[in-house]
């Protein structure tokens, strides 16, 4: 197979590539839960299908995919397996962020001519320590749950300098920080999720980056903050694997003679069916009117409003409520084929593991809605994944 690095079209391309190469991603789906990481099949089939570099400025040789082409891609991929959409989808953005953010001389050297990295890790997750000296950081700190590490050739370190409270990302190498095997969990179990440590690491001025509003690289898709775009991720995610457990209950169905009294032949389960049915086809449509508009205003030059930040993480969380309540469905009137080792059992598992997430919880539905009925005081806004209302009205309220 030969690496992607074409432009014009790209993701259509992509997207073809992935139907072409569902069949591999079914017969390798069972090792790769076996060896909690995706199969060298399929890591081969992934790198060359260019999926990696979705987000990446098309400078450096990525997609520069809009946010609804992101959509597209992430929905197919997860709904092909639950597992690879998660991964790919961490390391997706994790690369792009390096590709973005990154000085010249670091990406000069990382995206030479042929070569294009792979990032995983928690730009997001602030855990560990950094002290300034000469010319760089000395890096300490443990990061959980970092996607992906098995395939990636470098890893983010998002870290708070001591004495400065400043919140930087460092790139540093995966053979520089010590891995720990330890991804042994009920769902998602091909992702490799797994955690990392620093201990004193150095880490040159040229390989540390602060993520923010300036975009040094790329375009739109880096006009929304992290936390959007993490619900972007999780919403097609949600919507995948949403749609493939329905898809795979309706084959269970075909295969059934009603006169055996199956549950999934009662007008009570195809009652049910339509009703899951058309919440995932309303999600679908939510989330693509609202990144629809958000797109229109960032490629205006807007910042998105309190209502389009809103709308966008209200979509998230109905598409991941979405996707638990379909396998709750799965779990009712499938039988023993989930409790059977299988795509359905696979997906089920994984669809519960994949609403842990925090940016598509319950609370935040309850925050959407404080926001939504305009009962907030003057100047409340989204921070990250929470809502920050001013200190003065709070007290007073």
């Amino acid at each position: 197979m030969t690496v992607r690095t074409e432009q014009d079209g790209a993701v259509g391309e992509l997207l073809t590539f992935l139907d072409d190469i569902y069949p591999l991603l079914q017969r390798e789906a069972a090792d790769s839960e076996r060896l909690r990481r995706p199969t060298p099949a399929v890591q081969e089939a992934l790198r060359a299908s260019g999926v990696f570099g979705l987000m990446a400025p098309a400078a450096l040789g990525g997609m520069e995919a809009t946010p609804l082409q992101i959509m597209r891609v992430m929905e197919k991929l997860s709904h092909a397996d639950a597992s690879l959409g998660w991964l790919v989808r961490a390391v997706a953005s994790e690369t792009a962020t390096a590709a973005t953010y990154l000085g010249d001389e670091a990406v000069a050297a990382l995206f030479a001519e042929g070569t294009f990295p792979l990032v995983a890790g928690r730009s997001t997750a602030f855990t560990g320590r950094a002290v300034r000296v000469g010319g760089g950081y000395r890096v300490n700190g443990t990061w959980q749950f970092a996607p992906g590490v098995s395939m990636a050739t470098h890893l983010n370190l998002a870290v708070t300098v001591e004495g400065t409270g400043e919140q930087l990302v460092c790139l540093v190498p995966r053979q520089a920080l010590r891995i720990s095997d330890n991804w042994d969990m009920l769902g998602l179990r091909a992702t490799s999720s797994l955690d990392y440590r620093a201990e004193d690491l150095l880490v040159d001025d040229e390989y540390v980056f602060d993520v923010g509003p300036r975009s040094p690289r790329g375009g739109a898709v880096h006009g929304p903050s992290p936390a959007l775009m993490a619900g972007l991720h999780q919403a097609a995610w949600s919507q995948g694997v949403g749609r493939r457990m329905l898809d795979e209950l309706r084959e269970l169905t075909r295969r059934k003679d009603p006169a055996e009294g199956s549950p999934v032949t009662s007008d009570e389960f195809f009652a049910e069916f339509a009703r899951h049915y058309s919440h995932v086809r309303g999600t679908q449509a939510l989330l693509r009117d609202t990144w629809r508009d958000n797109e229109a205003a960032l490629a205006a030059g807007a910042q998105l409003n309190d209502e389009q930040e809103t709308m966008s993480r209200l979509a998230c969380s109905l598409a991941t409520r979405t996707a638990l309540e379909i396998s709750h469905l799965v779990h009712r009137f499938a039988g023993a084929q989930v409790m059977r080792d299988g795509v359905l059992q696979r997906f089920f598992r994984d669809s519960h593991a994949g609403s842990q997430h925090r940016g598509s919880s319950h609370i935040v539905t309850q925050k959407c809605g404080r926001m939504l009925s305009g009962t907030l005081p003057t100047g409340s806004h989204w921070g990250f994944f929470d809502l920050v209302v001013p200190e003065t009205a709070a007290v007073g309220a």
